[in-house]
């Protein structure tokens, strides 16, 4: 398998071991903007610039050379300058989409300065810590956040004069203010009243986030002795919000019907997510050295967090994965395609054409593969602490938040098959399962849509037939 699809034009010795074909080599610069490497059947390779045109396809031109027969002619700074100089080009710009940045943004969008200790100045110190505190992508999480939110609106306070009056007009601009995705711009505002319970919900969830970056700011600013007062901290308070655990995930005969309607390529990637609730990256960037076939486990090197961890597998998962990395090196990507690439976003596309094609609902997404595992494990006794360390998760409290509804389940056909009778009735004895009483059963009482009011703060037209008496 090679892994020279996508590789680091700045290094001669990569140069030099890309074989020859139609098509260039491609790297990022900005996106809209790349350079490339076209290397050629003859022993000689160019340099090549490459740019979106605002119509959505792309120009491309060979600029220079950059080995002839073995001997390299311009350096790939050199091809650097030339593919620049050409982007600058007056009939080029005026063709070219907009660059914008690679990747996500790691710095804030404005510079606090003056003597006066503002909330800027403690969102700076706040990142500036987060920085080398938190995960990479927790830290542009919480980055975006600030520069989206909290930048236009309270920036510019005094610390010291930050009160409930600011902090109230804050959280209703948060909650009318859309979300940003990507590079789009935000549509207008919109009332809370006129907001959808749904909508509403995720809101709240947003601006909870955000009372966490601010209370996490006003205390390295009280830690740091830079206010004498803790008034902006006590300001700060979270809104009452449900969010309701996760419940889209497949039953078995629905993940067999999806991985019926996977190519290869996709079957082998959810199938592993189905056997061991790994995220989607930490499946794309797992070694074929990550199998441990003697544990029964895999080793997730690269997770989310910095937690790395062993996912234990069940018995049906270890023939799969010792054929899939039988006879291949320890350090080659687990997870290829046909045509030797590793997997990119590309993956969003295939699920969602399989999951079309199975007939399975529109809002799951790869990431349901993954509640799918939790929810099974859940479902048929696993405690939550062994459900967590598989996930990843530093506790159980997220997985309590999101599964924990579905163990009571489990716990209700436990009392009913543990309970020592107490006056013995010809209908009921020890062991009687809760299957048959009022028609209902632990796996239908399962259903997202049937949730238990013990269970769930559920309050919706179900809940007068679930209280009516026995």
């Amino acid at each position: 398998m090679r892994d020279d699809w996508r590789p680091d034009l700045s290094d001669p010795e990569v140069q030099v071991r890309l074989a020859p074909r139609e098509s260039p080599y491609f790297n990022l610069l900005s996106y809209c903007r790349h350079i490339g490497l076209h290397v050629y059947a003859d022993g000689r390779s160019y340099w090549v610039g490459r740019i979106r045109r605002k119509d959505g396809g792309y120009i491309q031109r060979r600029l220079l050379e950059a080995w002839v027969d073995g001997f390299q002619e311009h350096a790939y700074e050199d091809g650097l300058k030339a593919v620049e100089a050409w982007f600058a080009k007056p009939d080029i710009t005026a063709l070219a989409s907009e660059p914008y940045q690679f990747g996500s943004r790691r710095e804030l969008t404005f510079c606090p300065i003056g003597s006066v200790y503002t909330v800027g100045h403690a969102l700076r110190d706040y990142t500036e810590w987060k920085r080398i505190a938190a995960t990479r992508t927790h830290f542009e999480v919480i980055v975006n956040r600030i520069n989206y939110y909290l930048v236009p609106r309270v920036a510019f306070i005094p610390l010291e004069e930050f009160n409930a009056k600011h902090f109230h007009q804050l959280a209703v601009d948060v909650l009318e203010t859309p979300p940003k995705t990507g590079r789009e711009t935000p549509s207008h505002r919109i009332p809370i009243d006129e907001l959808s319970d749904d909508r509403l919900r995720k809101r709240k969830k947003t601006f909870n986030a955000i009372v966490s970056i601010l209370r996490g700011a006003f205390e390295v600013a009280w830690e740091r002795c830079e206010i004498e007062s803790d008034r902006p901290l006590r300001c700060l308070r979270r809104l009452p919000n449900l969010d309701r655990p996760r419940t889209v995930f497949l039953s078995r005969s629905e993940c067999r019907r999806l991985l019926a309607c996977c190519d290869a390529d996709l079957e082998r990637l959810v199938r592993a997510a189905l056997f061991t609730g790994c995220r989607v990256s930490e499946l794309v960037t797992m070694r074929v050295g990550d199998y441990l076939p003697e544990k029964s486990a895999v080793f997730v090197a690269r997770p989310k967090g910095r937690r790395t961890r062993y996912v234990f597998l069940p018995p049906e998962a270890k023939p799969f994965f010792t054929a899939l990395t039988e006879g291949r090196s320890s350090s080659d990507y687990m997870f290829r395609k046909s045509n030797g690439r590793i997997w990119g976003s590309e993956y969003k596309t295939y699920f969602q054409a399989a999951r079309i094609k199975a007939g399975l609902p529109g809002d799951l997404t790869f990431h349901g593969l993954r509640h799918t595992y939790a929810s099974q494990l859940v479902q048929n006794g696993a405690s939550l602490i062994a459900v967590a360390d598989q996930l990843g998760h530093a506790n159980t409290q997220t997985v309590s938040a999101t599964y924990g509804h579905l163990a009571g389940f489990h716990r209700r056909e436990e009392v009913a098959r543990h309970f020592e009778v107490l006056d013995h009735h010809p209908t009921l004895e020890r062991g009687t399962s809760f299957e048959g009483l009022d028609g209902l059963n632990a796996a239908s009482m399962a259903s997202p849509s049937w949730p238990l009011s013990n269970f769930s703060r559920y309050n919706g037209a179900l809940l007068p037939l679930l209280k009516r008496p026995r």
